[in-house]
């Protein structure tokens, strides 16, 4: 190569080199590399950001109108649906989701199958009465009021449970320390420790109470927020469920887990559930039911757009392992062997007619389990008189049982 072309070359290479140390990216690139990188992010955790980023936008923005907020937050919920939508056998098409199994709230890790050992079964609460359908229930004078006996059971549902897997989770009691932290976060100070409970704290504007894990009927650790002074009231479009959601997110106790919104009136006063599910991979979302089978997660008491108070499970982090899990058939083998003979004198029959996977809260000392169960639900009638009845059978493979 001769010389001229060697200069040549050299000069060219400074050229690029000065470039490459002053040259900026285009504009706009910064804000469409954002934009991709958290188009990588799971859905759930994106959602859960911006919902709490809106919220965050309202606090520092009070002269925003809230009729505005309000139509913005209906727009993310409705995303949250349309996002959740079709996942199957757990969710509502008639509620509203948001969360995911994605976000910090579900398990801290994946553990081997059947790495927390055999596991004691979840029951249904002993001496719970099959509910009253529909109306209003009977008076104790009434007959068939106070109906607490056998009942026969036959199944004419279909249950759709192909999965050979489920997940089990385990949280370890939370301590003084854990109350005490979480208290912090909303701005709470400790003011005594009342017996049952972890710590009772208290701001300006509510107090909360934390207990940890009730052995009887089964219940996690929990917060309680009472305000203590006037709330003021939130303009929210989408009625109670998102004056809940509001109230929650403005103080950090937003579920961060899948959820759906159920609202019951009574009088002036709305109960605002959020009912907790579980993913399950290959199923969907399962709810967490209570010892009554009744599906339950934070309850909100909203008294017109006035929240009066707010319960909820105490965040926690949760370990998980895989277990094997019963088929569909034993499922309704198990769910009909305890039954009285249909054609005993006497004994009514409960015609169970659905039937879905879920989760029940199973405690066991120090740590405690969320566990896969199978709910079976009917109903039956004595004298003139319709009744739920629930039949709960454990999911695990009985080899995988310590009860």
């Amino acid at each position: 190569m001769s010389e001229p072309e060697d200069l040549e070359l050299e000069a060219l290479k400074r050229q690029l080199d000065d470039a490459f140390e002053t040259t900026r990216p285009r504009a706009g690139f910064e804000d469409e590399l954002w934009t991709r990188m958290q188009a990588r992010r799971p859905v759930g955790t994106r959602l859960r950001d911006a919902w709490l980023g809106l919220v965050q936008g309202i606090r520092e923005a009070p002269g925003v109108p809230m009729a505005a907020i309000a139509a913005v937050l209906v727009v993310v919920l409705g995303a949250g649906v349309l996002v959740y939508s079709g996942l199957g056998h757990g969710g509502s098409t008639a509620t509203s989701s948001a969360g995911g199994a994605d976000s910090a709230a579900q398990p801290a890790f994946l553990g081997s199958p059947g790495a927390f050992g055999r596991l004691p079964a979840p029951v249904l609460s002993a001496g719970s009465p099959p509910r009253f359908n529909t109306g209003v229930a009977p008076s104790a004078t009434s007959p068939g009021a106070a109906y607490t006996g056998p009942v026969a059971l036959a199944w004419s549902g279909k249950l759709d449970l192909t999965i050979s897997t489920a997940p089990v989770f385990r949280y370890h009691e939370p301590s003084t320390n854990t109350a005490d932290q979480f208290a912090t976060s909303l701005g709470a100070v400790l003011v005594s420790r009342p017996a049952g409970y972890l710590g009772s704290y208290q701001t300006t504007d509510f107090s909360v109470r934390v207990r940890g894990t009730i052995q009887s009927p089964p219940r996690e650790p929990s917060y309680i927020v009472l305000p203590i002074a006037s709330t003021g009231a939130i303009d929210a479009a989408g009625g109670p469920a998102d004056v809940a959601l509001v109230f929650l997110a403005e103080r950090s106790l937003a579920p961060s887990w899948q959820y759906t919104s159920d609202v019951v009136v009574s009088g002036d006063v709305s109960k605002v559930t959020l009912m907790r599910q579980f993913g399950v991979t290959g199923y969907g979302y399962a709810y967490l039911v209570d010892g009554a089978g009744e599906r339950y997660g934070i309850e909100v008491d909203v008294n017109g757009n006035r929240p009066i108070s707010a319960t909820g499970p105490l965040p926690l982090s949760l370990d998980t392992a895989s277990y094997p899990i019963i088929s569909a058939d034993e499922a309704v083998r198990s769910a009909l062997a305890s039954s009285p003979a249909a054609t005993t004198a006497g004994v009514p029959t409960a015609t169970l007619t659905t039937a879905e996977l879920v989760y029940s809260m199973v405690v066991a000392g120090d740590h405690s389990f969320y566990e896969p169960s199978v709910l079976f639900s009917g109903t039956f009638t004595v004298n003139g008189i319709t009744y739920v009845k629930r039949v709960l059978v454990p999911a695990l493979d009985p080899s995988q049982r310590s009860s």
